[in-house]
């Protein structure tokens, strides 16, 4: 089968070598500072293969937060914190395992305030959808591009578990249906708990940008709720359920797709045009089952108009499918024309008109109107929302003793990563040369190479054609 989903590549930085030189003091100092760094590039090595397990990228996810917390707040009572810390959402005392579906818990202990090390370091990240770096002093915009990669590879992870195999078994469905909510809860905590936070100005349409954020958080929920439709409509629900899950669906593909509407750059266009077509299928897919409702109520006429409804915006989505698949834009590109699930709903739709249009012709003889019949607004269950993220802790190797390990001056200038100034004899002068007659030093990060989604050729036995039922 080909991909049903569409997904944005992962974020690239330069490395981040946590190397404070001088300004750690002590051995222990040192020690964590090498610890951060191994954590890191552990969960960055991780984090391009979706087919690692969940546990995996959760242990190792865990691991590195709670090391870089302590750069960002302080200890409890340790000397130096600079101010009051972020808020962070109340959690289970004492936990540091994460929740099923990836919420990750804070351990018991507290803070001082903000951590004299957050601003020590210029973080230099990549965007999924456009070319330019963006760079901060501030290892909050760390933690939100790491945790941006995170929920990235569940989405991909997701993805790979429904399109790799001919059937997909009960538990992959779920855990496809708890890897999109995880990634949609950890999508709503970085635009809702951290940005905030950042003190620096964002790029504008960068991956900090509010709209890109609802986007992503939209785009997984609405994916969920996919998994859920598949296994109504292959379990049979009724019509009315299938239907109103459906425009539910659809709703939420709008939702995001409206949420790029502001953002006038080519590089949206393609994911743009992912929405746009699935927010046209979901629509046809509950005005057909409308019909069916409406003519179980012997309201033939409706129903004609209803299932013509649906036929219109069948058609619209197999244009918006040509429109996407020529589309240049950055992502895994997403084929849904090609799936069972798609190809097998066309001629349903046709049979369903036939079938209505017989049966006014036959019994009814009801006027069909102009007008064409609402939908169900809420579903009575069955709808997915994101899973409620909570923010990993401080690790208990953080002591106020280790803190005050590093003495950083009021003029302390920000520690360059790897591959910048540091890396090899005489960059300096020669930057600061370039600097002078107003050249910049090329900033390129090297792009992740991602292993590939590889979905199966075969189409699934079942009765819907639906990958995830």
């Amino acid at each position: 089968m080909a991909h049903w989903f569409h997904r944005n590549p992962l974020k690239a930085s330069i490395v981040l070598s946590f190397d404070l030189g001088i300004q750690a003091t002590t051995p222990l100092a040192r020690k964590i500072c090498n610890e951060t760094r191994d954590a890191r590039a552990a969960l960055m090595q991780l984090l391009p293969d979706p087919g690692n397990e969940v546990t995996t990228i959760q242990n190792a996810t865990e691991n590195y937060l709670s090391l870089l917390e302590g750069f960002i707040v302080a200890p409890q009572g340790s000397s130096q914190a600079s101010s009051p810390p972020p808020q962070l959402e109340a959690t289970p005392e004492g936990e540091m395992s994460m929740e099923e579906g990836g919420a990750m818990n804070e351990p018991s202990g507290g803070f001082d305030g903000e951590s004299k090390l957050r601003h020590a370091f210029r973080i230099k990240w990549s965007n999924t959808l456009i070319s330019k770096l963006v760079e901060q002093n501030d290892l909050v915009f760390e933690k939100i591009s790491i945790l941006y990669n995170v929920a990235l590879w569940y989405t991909k992870h997701a993805a790979k578990l429904a399109g790799s195999k001919q059937e997909v078994e009960e538990d992959e469905a779920k855990e496809v249906h708890r890897a999109l909510r995880t990634a949609a809860g950890i999508f709503k905590h970085i635009e809702e708990s951290l940005v905030p936070q950042l003190k620096e100005e964002g790029v504008a349409i960068s991956d900090l940008d509010t709209r890109i954020l609802s986007a992503y958080t939209l785009q997984c929920t609405a994916e969920a709720q996919e998994v859920t439709l598949a296994r109504a409509i292959e379990l049979e629900h009724s019509a009315s359920l299938i239907s109103a899950l459906a425009h539910e669906t659809a709703r939420l593909f709008q939702k995001a797709r409206d949420s790029l509407k502001s953002i006038e750059d080519p590089a949206v266009t393609k994911w743009s045009l992912y929405f746009n077509l699935k927010f046209a299928f979901y629509l046809s897919y509950a005005h057909c089952y409308n019909c069916k409702v409406l003519l179980s109520k012997e309201k033939c006429g409706e129903a004609i108009r209803s299932v013509k409804e649906s036929d219109t915006f069948y058609e619209k989505c197999k244009i918006v499918c040509e429109e996407y698949a020529k589309a240049k834009g950055p992502g895994t590109i997403a084929k849904p024309e090609q799936h069972l699930f798609f190809r097998r709903f066309g001629p349903e739709v046709k049979r369903t008109l036939e079938k209505v249009e017989r049966e006014n012709s036959f019994i009814f003889y009801q006027k069909i109107p102009e007008e064409v019949p609402e939908l169900e607004l809420k579903a009575t269950y069955g709808l997915a929302s994101p899973q409620e993220f909570a923010p990993t802790g401080l690790n208990q190797n953080w002591t106020p003793q280790i803190y005050d390990g590093f003495h950083m001056s009021a003029n302390s200038a920000p520690a360059q990563t790897q591959n910048d100034e540091d890396e090899f004899p005489g960059v300096n002068l020669f930057n600061n040369f370039l600097n002078f007659w107003g050249f910049s030093k090329d900033e390129n990060v090297t792009p992740i190479k991602e292993k590939d989604i590889k979905p199966t050729d075969k189409d699934p036995k079942n009765n819907s054609g639906c990958v995830v039922s």
